[in-house]
């Protein structure tokens, strides 16, 4: 008999092992993610969770669900995207682009809403970002300023490869926002050392990156995540203000803010879009710069600009999306990220619980760190992608837990009746 038991619990324990063991491989994903040189590692922990829960759906050893508010406007993006795959000036990239940068964190993103299901798994997930970013600040920032020796006045990130100096602002900010949070929520004095040390060498980076972009989405996201603490937020500004009047990058501020090549660029795109209103010239991110005369483009610009430097990728993430996808892409675009701060006020606004305002606060503060950014940086590629992939299932995660603790008391209601809900309360 005992055999007979010990063989029945056996395959329980394998379904338990192995659906315990997707969000440990999302959490090594998340880990790894800035760090250069760790494709292989982060592609056999992403297929691997795929496979699992593949495996588990097939068997019926677990639920999965595709309910969430950016449904209708991914959809209706993802369905476009594949329509201009048709139309596309360079089909094979697009193809390839097509899954890789973004059906790749479609699948990513429901496997982490429907694995990371609860505010503690929440919280670990914030952590694995915080640890992973100071290590890798911790660590560039001694090879850049010690062990090669440069100046402080020399820009950070100079020698980077992967995470270049322009986007490591983008998880630097993030680790900020998080570490800031998790101070907040932290019971013991410990927790909230550990996490306000964390912010120092994110700051460190952004500062010494001197990226203007990134610094703007620094401010935007502490007005969003001290909103709630005045002085805090005032004297945190001040300090921020003095750091900036006396570093490097105070410079950057008051040299060339209007950057001529920046606009010629989003001038010399928007002649592009004109030719391909509709479905773009493919969803593939190299056909900018390698399947257009960028040169004809050029031509047709005031004359002022004529003799810069043409780049060969639009800088900026909405008219990047616009020349790929056309217009109604960008449309369909900015209708995720509309559904994703919508998603994330409502349940602010409907919420009086102060830990979920707190973490609602933190990942609208993530979000338009990163959507500030993206509208100076080129920030579609694996790095970035895999941050903003993220951030979205942060924000829906919120939205679940939020929608099935309703549920559960919509039950209760029903089942018990008012005023024997009162009762057991009291």
């Amino acid at each position: 008999m005992e055999l007979n038991a010990a063989s029945t619990d056996n395959p329980s324990k394998i379904v338990s092992f192995l659906a315990a063991s997707i969000p440990v491989l999302l959490g090594i994903f998340v880990f790894l993610v800035p760090f250069p040189h760790t494709t292989t590692i982060k592609e056999i922990c992403y297929y691997l969770s795929v496979f699992l829960v593949v495996g588990l759906l097939l068997f019926r050893k677990i639920q999965f669900s595709f309910q969430t508010p950016l449904a209708v406007p991914g959809i209706l993006f993802v369905v476009w995207c594949f329509v201009g795959l048709f139309f596309a000036l360079n089909p094979a990239n697009s193809i390839h682009d097509f899954y890789s940068h973004l059906v790749k964190y479609i699948i990513l993103y429901f496997i982490v809403v429907n694995f990371v299901d609860s505010i503690r798994k929440l919280a670990i997930f914030s952590w694995i970002i915080i640890c992973s970013a100071s290590i890798l600040f911790v660590w560039r920032l001694h090879d850049f300023y010690v062990t090669l020796g440069n100046p402080l006045t020399t820009r950070f990130g100079a020698c980077v490869t992967e995470v270049t100096t322009n986007l490591i602002g983008i998880i630097a900010v993030v680790s900020v926002v998080f570490s800031i949070h998790n101070i907040s929520q932290a019971k013991r004095w410990p927790g909230r050392i550990f996490f306000a040390s964390c912010i120092l060498p994110a700051l460190a980076v952004i500062f010494l990156a001197q990226t203007r972009s990134v610094l703007l989405a620094l401010v935007v996201a502490l007005l969003v995540v001290i909103s709630a603490q005045k002085k805090v937020l005032a004297g945190v500004l001040l300090l921020l203000g003095v750091i900036l009047f006396v570093s490097p990058v105070g410079g950057r501020f008051t040299s060339n803010m209007a950057d001529n090549l920046r606009i010629k660029q989003g001038l010399l795109v928007w002649e592009v879009v004109k030719d391909y209103p509709v479905t773009g010239i493919g969803f593939g991110m190299q056909t900018f710069g390698s399947d257009l005369d960028l040169q004809r483009y050029n031509a047709r610009l005031p004359e002022r600009f004529q003799g810069q430097e043409i780049l060969l990728n639009p800088h900026n993430m909405y008219a990047d999306i616009a020349v790929r996808t056309g217009i109604p892409g960008i449309i369909l675009f900015l209708g995720i990220i509309f559904s994703f701060f919508r998603m994330l006020w409502q349940l602010r606004k409907n919420n009086e619980s102060d830990n979920t305002v707190s973490w609602v606060n933190a990942v609208i503060a993530a979000g338009l760190s990163f959507f500030i950014i993206g509208f100076f940086e080129p920030v579609f590629s694996h790095y970035p992608e895999s941050v903003l992939c993220v951030i979205f299932a942060m924000g829906t995660i919120l939205w679940r837990i939020n929608r099935d603790k309703r549920t559960s008391n919509d039950r209760i209601g029903f089942v018990m009746g008012p005023g024997e809900i009162k009762r057991k309360i009291s």
